[in-house]
């Protein structure tokens, strides 16, 4: 079960709700938060097609919006942008991040609901034929993991998804004919004779006949616009799409006789009413007194809310992912997200503001939260669930700061973005230069990244 958060438009200083999302357009009907939704829905059967003329890409806020209605994007798929993307619909093109509405809009001769399931049907068909032609070795097979995921909705592993990384690195080290070189950044890669000279931080200097760059395009940007290949054939496109800046707050509470949030996996936050605030920490609100307990006896004598933080992206409900989790004898895990289209928070303890770099290079940072802040986080996750008591105090907490950590696809990027990988292919680059993930329009989770490096190294010897 997943939740959006719907605010209290009427009264901002109490909390909203948690609305359980409906699993599919037929349960609409039995969700009493979204049933006014069905409408719109049925209504797009019936609307006159209103695709524009020459039509290219527009933001995923626009193809909702023409097509059902504004409130629709902005309640429901606002908010399941935020969980991927972290990332304004209004500025997210429809073509790169959900191809499929597209898609759907012209199997359905400009009705997105008459075309949806032929459109899910020709991708399937893609996708089959494509594992059948790569399979386990590039041969047709198939693997046990294959098999095993096949009707999964969600997995993990134990450990973590640290995991995967971890796993790779070691069965990597243990084939001879490879060597992983880690502590070691790349500052340059130069073209010569048909292959590449990569020179790394510490002035040694690798040979390679191949390259497959998955990071981020302005940190590709940075490497390799100083070189004689990037002279003759320039990639400006690298700096087409600006990254996105997130924090995720990891919070560990101990075992507690009751629930800390309802059963699911988390909730997602949408666009506010009034649009995206321009602070992190929200200013003083009328408040009922009944809510001391959540928001501090300070609520008694003023009337207002404290410090909450309006930056809340949404929160995961990380222990719920495991089935036998009893939080009365385990610990509760959440994970909360700030920050994206939302100014980024700037701890008490953090000696500048995390949003004041200019920089578009991509970097991490870990902190503590100081006592005033970690409180005002904790008032702020009980006024989201709804908490009738406050919050436990947690046994560990970490914020990370991830700046210029994820793409925002502006509408008309994958056109752009195919042009660049064309100029790389054609130009002095050559087809043995690859650019992958980081922003290159292939997704940005992790398996669409392990599905693509997968495409990439089975068709190496294609060039």
């Amino acid at each position: 079960m997943r939740y959006i958060y719907l605010e209290n438009e009427q009264d901002p200083g109490m909390p909203g709700e948690l609305a359980l999302v409906p699993p599919t357009p037929l349960h609409l009907p039995f969700s009493p938060h979204f049933r006014w939704m069905i409408r719109p829905f049925l209504e797009e059967f019936w609307k006159q097609p209103n695709m524009p003329k020459d039509y290219d890409d527009e933001s995923i806020d626009s193809i909702i919006s023409r097509r059902f209605s504004p409130e629709i994007a902005r309640q429901m798929v606002s908010a399941v942008i935020h969980g991927i993307y972290a990332a304004d619909s209004r500025e997210l093109s429809v073509k790169s991040a959900l191809p499929i509405l597209t898609h759907a809009e012209r199997e359905g001769q400009g009705r997105i609901l008459a075309g949806i399931w032929p459109a899910l049907m020709k991708r399937k068909q893609m996708q089959m034929a494509k594992r059948e032609q790569e399979g386990d070795s590039g041969s047709g097979k198939t693997t046990q993991l294959d098999n095993i995921l096949a009707n999964a909705a969600t997995f993990s592993f134990v450990g973590g998804l640290e995991m995967v990384p971890r796993t790779l690195e070691a069965r990597l080290s243990e084939m001879g004919n490879v060597e992983v070189l880690t502590g070691n950044g790349v500052a340059s890669v130069e073209k010569e004779n048909g292959d590449f000279k990569i020179k790394l931080e510490d002035d040694s200097v690798l040979n390679a006949s191949h390259v497959v760059s998955t990071l981020p395009l302005p940190s590709l940007y940075n490497i390799i616009s100083s070189s004689s290949a990037y002279k003759t054939t320039p990639l400006p496109q690298l700096l087409t799409n600006p990254h996105t800046s997130v924090q995720v707050l990891n919070l560990v509470f101990p075992p507690s006789p009751n629930a800390l949030h309802p059963p699911g996996f988390g909730f997602l936050v949408p666009r506010p009413q009034n649009d995206y605030p321009s602070t992190a920490v929200a200013p003083p609100r009328p408040t009922h007194r009944d809510m001391a307990p959540i928001l501090g006896e300070s609520v008694l004598s003023t009337g207002q809310t404290p410090p909450l933080l309006q930056n809340v992206l949404g929160t995961a409900f990380d222990s719920a992912i495991d089935p036998t989790h009893d939080h009365r004898t385990q610990p509760t895990i959440m994970t909360m997200m700030l920050g994206g289209p939302f100014p980024l928070f700037q701890p008490s303890s953090s000696p500048s503001s995390p949003s004041s770099s200019a920089s578009t290079e991509s970097s991490t940072s870990s902190q503590q939260l100081s006592p005033s802040d970690l409180e005002m986080v904790l008032r702020t996750l009980g006024f989201y669930l709804g908490s009738g008591e406050p919050l436990p105090q947690p046994t560990f907490h970490v914020l990370h700061t991830h700046r210029n950590c994820i793409p925002t696809y502006k509408p008309g990027s994958s056109r752009i973005l195919y042009e660049m990988k064309r100029t790389v292919r054609e130009g002095a680059w050559g087809p043995r230069f690859k650019i992958i993930g980081g922003g290159a329009g292939h997704g940005v989770g992790l398996a669409d990244n392990i599905t693509l490096a997968r495409s990439v190294a089975l068709r190496r010897d294609e060039d």
